[in-house]
């Protein structure tokens, strides 16, 4: 599945994998961005109702478009497999988070907490229901913020069940009462599982828990959850109260949208107070179900009343100096304060990248390619130097007789006996000449091959030579054929004497 192209998106590695298919990291060839692919099981894609339920889920998400929740970007079919992309979210799920650094401090885990809920309400008012809500499923990105994901067995209001009727759906420690039954759901089922979300952020453990399964079960449904203050004392009363109700066992008695949830958490001034003003005394607390030991609590459950100026009064004169207070914020362990300093500056450096950051591949390979230019350039440079001296040189022609010259494949012609021993059909490419033509045309005498002279020769009195052998050539070519027409009239002059005799 490695290195296979999708549509336009091309599988690079695989980072997870679930129930019904494993996800991978890829690219978007077209837009070169980076996307999540989640691919159904080959054996799943031969069933057509889990087919249609990964289709469904699909159809869900595309309903869907909020900047906590994770988005989708297509679903194809490639042959016969099935492929959903996504959104690639950069950052750490809650359940990491809180398994390697435990209970959040109250105000950071409120904000992250309003952030998801935000999103579970947008899905709730387009109909849908999660009904898988638990930190796994929640996404921190690099600047903070929370993604909420996966939802695979989530479900439209209003249509058919694709579940089998009273099977179990969902993480046990986060079910609702109604869930476990196996009875139908609605958005307070995910009302109940978020009440046990923001109960583990801020305690750093599940209201219940149990090896057996069944247990479990029987404790969701029958048994009161024990008050986050038992486990942290540092949570607000308000704050508490809120978790308690979302956890009530009748739907009826919980908050029935997400977003009156919200209102609740940060809408009252009594929570906003609590948040803000929380003291600072660290109160030791044993180890959690994620072994934490941290942390901050409140000396006491009083809120403190909000002091507000009169018409026409200054603040000063309600605190009695123009001195700004300074902003008191729940302690927490040494581990726990350099963990979340250490979050916070993560945050404001993915905020503001440096300029490595910034780059992609393209200025890589512009830069790779620039260097090359610059080791190969003085290279292409030397043969191009080498060449043009080379061709100077072979300005010159080469030393002795040169092709077409007379003195080539000539013999020495003469007069008499020798001349008349020519017979009449010799071709005329068959040229005899004297043994002084075979000496070489009168012309500039030529210095040895490779000394500098020669090399300073003007090419004139090379053509001069040429032309001085050509026309003595010319010469010789008239002679011969007089003499040739000679030696004929004297061997008629012969022949026409004997026939006489």
């Amino acid at each position: 599945m490695i290195n296979t192209v999708v549509g336009n998106y091309k599988i690079l590695e695989k980072i997870g994998e679930g129930g019904m298919g494993a996800v991978y990291k890829g690219v978007d060839l077209m837009l070169e961005r980076e996307v999540a692919i989640k691919a159904l099981r080959p054996e799943l894609a031969r069933q057509p109702e889990v087919v249609e339920r990964f289709r469904a889920e699909a159809v869900t998400l595309a309903k869907l478009n909020h900047p906590n929740i994770a988005t989708l970007f297509s679903f194809l079919r490639q042959g016969d497999d099935y492929f959903m992309v996504m959104e690639f979210v950069r950052g750490e799920t809650l359940e990491s988070l809180l398994r390697r650094a435990g209970a959040m401090p109250l105000d950071r885990a409120t904000t992250v907490f309003c952030q998801a809920l935000e999103g579970i309400d947008h899905a709730h008012k387009m109909g849908i229901i999660h009904r898988d809500i638990k930190p796994a499923n929640m996404m921190l990105t690099q600047s903070g913020s929370i993604k909420v994901m996966d939802f695979g067995i989530a479900r439209v209001l209003g249509t058919a069940r694709m579940t089998r009727q009273g099977s179990v759906i969902g993480t046990v420690e986060y079910m609702s009462p109604e869930q476990v039954r196996g009875q139908d759901t609605d958005a307070r089922s995910d009302i109940y599982s978020l009440g046990i979300l923001l109960y583990e952020m801020l305690t750093g453990r599940v209201p219940f828990s149990h090896p057996s399964e069944y247990e479990l079960m029987k404790l969701q449904i029958e048994q009161q959850p024990p008050p986050p203050r038992d486990f942290q004392a540092g949570i607000p009363t308000p704050v508490e109260g809120a978790i308690l109700r979302a956890l009530a066992k009748d739907p009826a008695d919980r908050y029935q949208t997400a977003g009156a949830m919200r209102a609740a958490l940060l809408g009252g001034p009594a929570v906003t107070q609590a948040i803000s003003e929380a003291p600072t005394r660290v109160i030791p607390q044993a180890p959690s179900a994620h072994g934490s030991t941290t942390l901050a609590s409140t000396a006491g459950s009083a809120v403190k009343e909000t002091r507000m100026p009169e018409p026409g009064q200054a603040w000063a004169q309600v605190y009695g100096s123009g001195a700004v207070k300074e902003t008191r914020l729940p302690s927490a362990a040494p581990a726990a304060q350099e963990y979340w300093r250490a979050q916070l500056e993560q945050s404001a450096a993915s905020q503001h990248p440096s300029l490595f950051a910034r780059l992609n591949w393209k200025h890589y390979t512009a830069a790779g390619l620039t260097l090359m230019v610059l080791l190969i350039a003085p290279f292409v440079a030397l043969l191009v130097i080498r060449s043009s001296a080379g061709q100077d040189r072979g300005l010159l022609p080469p030393a002795g007789p040169t092709s077409g010259s007379p003195m080539q494949g000539s013999q020495p012609s003469g007069h008499g006996a020798a001349a008349s021993t020519l017979p009449p059909q010799t071709a005329p490419n068959q040229i005899q000449q004297s043994p002084a033509q075979l000496q070489p045309a009168p012309g500039p005498t030529l210095p040895p091959v490779g000394t500098d002279s020669q090399r300073s020769l003007p090419a004139a009195g090379v053509q001069d030579s040429e032309s001085a052998q050509r026309a003595k050539a010319r010469k010789d070519e008239e002679a011969r054929r007089e003499a040739d027409a000679r030696d004929r009239a004297r061997r008629r002059a012969a022949a026409e004497k004997a026939l006489d005799q």
